[in-house]
């Protein structure tokens, strides 16, 4: 990656080591949505605005993925664990997802509780506080 393509994807709100590989630069707003990532993996997310969001000043989880030669060697902790700093970089209190059965386990390890919510079907909607 050369110097100039460096700077496209650094972001002050994004901690070290977290490119963003699409989205909002400095300026960013409810509904931004940004397509982060690691040498692992990337993860899609939205800065919720509207009645999805169980409460406000949430970044919302779209879509998490860990290379799949490279799961359950700890790099989807740790790719979420960049993510969660960069909610808290950019001033958010909380963290949602809807997630599918299989990962249930994996977020409720990261301190996730489900939620009252059915937003898709087949999926659980889950939050986290980060304050």
């Amino acid at each position: 990656m050369n110097h100039k393509d460096s700077q496209r994807h650094q972001r002050p709100y994004a901690p070290e080591g977290l490119s963003v590989l699409r989205g909002a630069r400095e300026e960013y707003s409810q509904g931004s949505i940004w397509l982060v990532g690691d040498q692992h993996g990337y993860a899609e997310l939205l800065l919720m605005h509207d009645s999805k969001a169980y409460h406000p000043k949430t970044l919302y989880i779209e879509d998490i993925r860990v290379k799949e030669e490279e799961r359950r060697k700890g790099y989807g902790t740790k790719l979420y664990q960049k993510i969660e700093q960069m909610a808290r970089n950019m001033d958010l209190d909380y963290i949602q997802i809807d997630s599918e059965p299989s990962a249930l386990e994996f977020w409720h390890k990261m301190s996730f509780h489900d939620i009252d919510a059915v937003y898709y079907q087949n999926k659980t909607a889950m939050v986290k506080e980060i304050k």
